[in-house]
């Protein structure tokens, strides 16, 4: 049994998923009707778009809300369910986590570094 807190906390994280399956729900709905049955490749290009505007103003909440739209749309149209998304990031994080990476340099991106790059600096 959770203990007052726990519990309470469980309870307000299931209360958030709820709202955010219910925007999602509302989002998919409103994207078929106006974009129709395109492919996913339209929304990533625009989510390119709207990264470059979330880094000009990373404290701007309605980019953070665009690129999720963008990216949930992407994915439904791509036909990717939540389950081989976190598969698939379970299976890369992995992957990064043996990868040599830079010192971090905030604002810019950290790239890990390639085998070939490591035997050119020998």
């Amino acid at each position: 049994m959770l203990c007052g807190a726990a519990a309470s906390e469980l309870q307000e994280r299931r209360k958030a998923d709820s709202e955010r399956e219910q925007v999602r729900s509302a989002h998919t709905e409103w994207s078929q009707a106006t974009f129709g049955d395109v492919g996913p490749v339209g929304p990533l290009k625009h989510l390119s778009k709207e990264a470059l505007e979330a880094a000009a103003e990373p404290g701007d909440l309605s980019e953070w809300a665009d690129m999720q739209f963008l990216l949930w749309d992407a994915q439904r149209r791509a036909g990717i369910s939540d389950e081989q998304i976190t598969l698939a990031m379970v299976e890369k994080l992995a992957v990064n986590k043996e990868r040599e990476w830079p010192e971090p340099k905030d604002g810019e991106p950290r790239l890990h570094i390639k085998a070939d790059q490591q035997q050119g600096e020998k």
